[in-house]
């Protein structure tokens, strides 16, 4: 690859900045060796570029942040600047806001390097770094927005770092390995220039090429590599990463957890299939609209939004799919009394999902699920205990299971039971707060 010569200063300049900060880094590690301490109470920064509740990641961001102040961690967030933003004392560390996805071409242009190194985002650390102590730096999703930028200042503290895997950045440019309309696995052995000649990001050369020179870049400085350990929250991501060359002690298993408090089993009246999450292509809704033409005598609730609801309301429409309605973003009790009214849910996608919050809270209210063979789904579906699955984007097999959960009434109360039953002792706040507390002290 031949970089033009600003871009060859800029990234000596990024390696000088790099390694200066590695030296200070070991010498921090063996003098906390000597001063080896350990206090039950830490003081946390947890990073994520959306500090308002944008998806389903944002969602354990949050319920993890709420459930570390329930025990008495100090809580730092560092974050994107934004006016759907959360308050917070905080907010005067977070970065400046950059929406690429409506920047004009100019804007876009100005902000690339961004996306590889925020120096922005480094001084806002330095700084916070400055003025509180932090015990452990857990990070979600903090790509572009933030860059791994911040590595360096936290390891010339000293400063473990913690990376929950909410999806595949670390191995996949546009990190959903999934592109034009099925999986692609194409960047294995770090061959992300694939990511440019499948025009994987959002369709656009342009960006795509971005997200190659940033993979590039951020693995030749062994950002990822150096993490110091992964959360994954499926086995399925555990392993995915392990094929694709982590060690697996640097990858530990904790899977998402559920707030059984607001999302308790619940007898209902059933009447109804719902599916509930963001409508994009890879979450398998043009393989549900196939499946409900075939089950035509089936209510179907459709609850979110995203990018193609228009395109899946004008094929509805073409279907003659009068069954089933469009109702927007529901949450807080309103989506707990639509969960506890529905019959089943449904999840098709045809991506690798991860650990869908989704499953957790239908299972919670006592609904079971029909969801595809894809990602970590099956392993939080037990066949016939508490759901069925079926193989990704076959629109006949979903529609059999449909049908059948749909006409046993007994059959879904029992598997409702059980699906409460296993969340309330497997997918606990009690137990994941557990599980964190025994990473965050082992990296101590």
């Amino acid at each position: 690859m031949h970089f033009q010569p600003t871009c060859r200063a800029a990234l000596s300049r990024i390696i000088h900045l790099e390694l200066s900060s590695e030296l200070v880094y070991f010498h921090n590690i063996e003098q906390q060796g000597k001063d080896t301490f350990f206090n039950n109470i830490m003081n946390l920064l947890l990073i994520n570029k959306f500090f308002w509740r944008k998806g389903g990641s944002e969602a354990v961001y949050f319920g993890e942040m709420d459930l570390l102040k329930a025990h008495d961690h100090q809580v730092i967030p560092f974050s994107m600047q934004d006016r759907r933003n959360l308050p917070s004392e905080y907010a005067k560390y977070f970065v400046s806001n950059v929406d690429y996805d409506n920047a004009g071409l100019k804007e876009k242009i100005a902000a690339a390097g961004r996306i590889i190194y925020s120096v922005e985002a480094r001084k806002k650390i330095e700084q916070l770094l400055l003025d509180y102590k932090i015990d452990i730096a857990h990070f979600h999703i903090f790509q572009h927005q933030i860059s791994p930028s911040v590595f360096a200042p936290l390891r010339k503290a000293g400063i473990p770092r913690v990376l929950t895997l909410h999806d595949f950045k670390p191995i996949c440019p546009s990190y959903l390995m999934y592109t034009n309309g099925h999986i692609c696995e194409d960047c294995k052995g770090h061959k992300f220039y694939n990511c440019v000649l499948n025009s994987c990001t959002k369709n656009s050369r342009f960006k795509s090429m971005i997200n190659m020179l940033e993979m590039y870049l951020h693995h030749l400085m062994g950002y990822y590599k150096n993490v110091d350990r992964y959360i994954a929250v499926s086995e399925f991501y555990r392993q995915k990463m392990i094929e694709f060359g982590f060690p697996p002690e640097q990858i530990t298993l904790i899977p998402n957890f559920i707030d059984t408090e607001k999302f308790q089993y619940t007898d209902r009246d059933e009447g109804y299939g719902l599916y509930f999450g963001r409508l994009s292509d890879e979450k398998g809704l043009a393989t549900l609209l196939d499946a409900c033409a075939i089950t035509r005598d089936i209510p179907i609730v459709i609850a979110g939004t995203g990018p193609t609801e228009e395109k899946l309301q004008r094929q509805t429409n073409a279907l003659g799919l009068k069954h089933l309605s469009f109702i927007g973003y529901k949450s807080g009790q309103t989506l707990v009394d639509l969960l506890a009214g529905a019959s089943f849910t449904i999840l098709p996608s045809e991506w690798y999902e991860n650990c869908p919050m989704s499953i957790l809270e239908s299972l919670a209210v006592g609904t079971p699920v029909i969801g595809s063979r894809s990602g970590g789904i099956p392993e939080l579906i037990e066949e016939e205990q508490d759901g069925l699955t079926f193989e990704t984007g076959d629109a006949d097999a979903l529609a059999d299971k449909m049908l059948r959960l749909w006409r046993a009434p007994a059959q879904r109360r029992e598997m409702g039971i059980s699906g409460a039953k296993k969340v309330a002792s497997r997918y606990t706040a009690d137990i994941h707060y557990d599980n964190l507390m025994r990473v965050y002290t082992s990296l101590r």
